[in-house]
């Protein structure tokens, strides 16, 4: 029976378990038993360590996932407020200072510097606090230290990092002293494809080795400023060109102002000379109601002209839309009846206010007048229509004429639009431009509505205006944005009104028109030759100067005197300073004799 149990047991173990259990004596079954239960009870504890120790690790592992991902959702939250408040700030120096103060929180550096290129004299400039030294690198031959590492960054366009200064293969030396910098990041700051300057990070502690991370945060913040930075170059050649438009703007107005002073004051000597007539008769009282009503009319005419071109004031007041419109369009009536332009005015008869400067908001409807006007040159039907509207503390002008496509001609579309955007932008209102399929083109003008009472202690702009009542007036002919950007910068600061212009024949039409102390006159100016240009300017201006490339004793020699002068490009201040106190016994009695 022991033999077949066991043969089963070969067999088929399953079948044979019992056999075999059966046949073994009891002790032999009991130690069996014994040895199962203690090798279950080993195993459960390991099997619940491992388990538990498992979750603890997949519990780590998510905490320390959010941790990070929450780190990094701060840092970028940081970031975006950084970049809006840099986009916003009004000077270089804000975003300097901003800048620094965030870095040290998001990124742990130490400092921040900002080193920003200066087109004119090919260095970088590098933006300090108030009790801080101002510093020009050379790019051409910077001194040692960090600086090279900034011009460096400048020339190859690229990152350039460097985990720890004395072990660097690079050859900068971080000096000594507490301030001396460990670890340094130099970032160009890009604005279309163009390096605007450099963004320099410093660590102070310790050595750090940036991380990719940081390196491209660093270059998106470096690359924010230097938007930033282009913006403000941009708003003011906005401003300066504002300026210009103004003053040609004036001398339209001043031409125009003649004719239409001649018919009043005309009026005014014949009644006049009818009173002096019945002076002893009954009946002379509607001759002078008269005499009074022309000479109220002339005198608004001349009140307009004086404070469109004077000065403007830097506290807004209550403007009244609706007066002003009206002048506009009773100024510009005679000319538009005898060019044919019927004007359909269907603006309100209550006064509409707003609060801002007279002459900023008279310049920029008498802009889109004056465009409108233009537009209207080859209208079969040629009508403009002025319409005014409030709605919700809103006042809206609409200006509509009857006229092709102002889109067929966009530059002339963009040049009327850049400045009165700026304008309507700082008094807190936006312009826009309407053209619809089957409907008159038309602006729309969209200003704040306020009451007379209201008032408001900064100007509409937000910013300084310049008095500008003392200084000269310079006409300046160049083609090359860089040198006139350069000549306007120095000559403003000299007390100069200056009129840029790009060509010569656009300069010889405004020195026919207007009156200028001194015209400054590429020798590479397109349109008409310089000599050509000199001869029939210098009737007309105080002083001619010819900016030359470069220093040339020739021409020097044959073209200076009687007014006329030569000036080397790039300009420098001490050349232009000397050229100046030149002109001085010139100009002032061109002044006295021109007024």
């Amino acid at each position: 029976m022991a033999g077949g149990a066991t043969t089963v047991v070969l067999g088929d173990l399953r079948l044979a378990a019992p056999l075999a259990l059966g046949a073994l004596r009891p002790a032999h079954a009991a130690s069996l038993f014994a040895a199962s239960v203690e090798t279950n009870q080993f195993f459960q504890p390991l099997a619940l360590a491992a388990g538990l120790a498992t979750l603890f690790m997949v519990c780590f592992f998510v905490w320390s996932r959010e941790r990070r991902m929450q780190r990094q959702r701060e840092r970028l939250r940081k970031t975006y407020h950084l970049s809006e408040e840099i986009l916003s700030a009004p000077t270089p120096e804000a975003i300097c200072k901003r800048i620094s103060d965030a870095l040290v929180a998001i990124l742990g550096v130490s400092r921040v510097h900002l080193y920003v290129y200066n087109r004119a004299a090919k260095t970088l400039d590098a933006l300090t606090g108030e009790h801080e030294e101002a510093v020009s690198i050379s790019l051409s031959a910077p001194p040692g230290g960090t600086y090279a590492g900034a011009v460096a960054c400048y020339h190859y366009r690229t990152l350039l990092a460097i985990p720890d200064i004395d072990r660097s293969p690079f050859p900068i030396s971080g000096g000594t002293g507490e301030k001396a910098p460990k670890s340094l990041l130099f970032v160009p700051m890009l604005a279309q494809s163009e390096v605007v300057g450099i963004l320099e990070l410093d660590h102070a502690e310790r050595a750090h080795d940036f991380t990719p991370d940081e390196q491209t945060l660093a270059q998106h913040l470096a690359n924010q400023v230097g938007v930033a930075i282009r913006l403000l170059d941009q708003r003011s050649v906005q401003e300066q060109l504002f300026r210009t438009e103004k003053l040609a703007a004036v001398g339209r107005l001043i031409s125009g102002v003649v004719d239409e002073l001649q018919a009043p004051l005309s009026s005014i000597s014949d009644l006049a000379r009818r009173v002096l007539d019945k002076a002893h008769a009954w009946g002379a009282e509607r001759e002078v109601a008269t005499i009074a009503a022309e000479a109220q009319r002339a005198a608004a005419m001349v009140a307009r002209l004086v404070s469109f071109a004077a000065n403007e004031q830097m506290e807004a007041r209550p403007v009244s839309v609706t007066a002003l419109l009206h002048n506009l369009l009773e100024f510009r009536e005679g000319d538009w009846k005898a060019s044919g332009i019927r004007v359909r005015d269907l603006t309100t008869s209550e006064p509409l206010f707003v609060m801002g400067l007279q002459g900023q908001l008279e310049q920029v409807f008498l802009n889109l007048l004056v465009h409108a006007e233009q537009s209207l040159a080859d209208a079969p039907q040629k009508v403009i229509t002025v319409r005014t509207s409030v709605l919700a503390r809103r006042l809206l002008v609409e200006i509509a004429f009857t006229a092709p496509a102002v889109s067929d001609k966009p530059e002339e579309a963009a040049g009327v639009l850049g400045i009165t955007r700026s304008v309507i932008a700082g008094h807190g209102g936006e312009v826009r431009l309407i053209e619809k399929h089957g409907a008159d083109p038309r602006f729309e003008i969209e200003l704040p509505a306020t009451t007379p009472k209201e008032r408001v202690a900064v100007g509409a702009g937000g910013g300084t205006v310049a008095d500008f009542s003392r200084g000269l007036t310079a006409l300046v002919i160049e083609s090359e944005e860089t040198t006139q950007r350069q000549i306007l910068s120095l000559l403003a600061a000299r007390g100069y009104r200056v009129v840029p212009v790009t060509n010569a024949d656009t300069g010889l039409e405004l020195a026919n028109r207007m009156r200028f102390d001194a015209a400054f006159c590429s020798d590479r100016a397109p349109g008409l030759n310089w000599v050509e240009l000199s001869e029939r300017m210098l009737h007309r201006v105080s002083a001619f100067v010819l900016l030359s490339d470069g220093y040339r004793a020739d021409l020097a020699a044959d073209f200076e005197g009687d007014g006329c002068y030569v000036l080397a490009k790039p300009v420098q201040e001490a050349e232009l300073d000397r050229l100046l106190r030149d002109m001085e016994p010139t100009v002032p009695i061109a002044r006295n004799g021109a007024a």
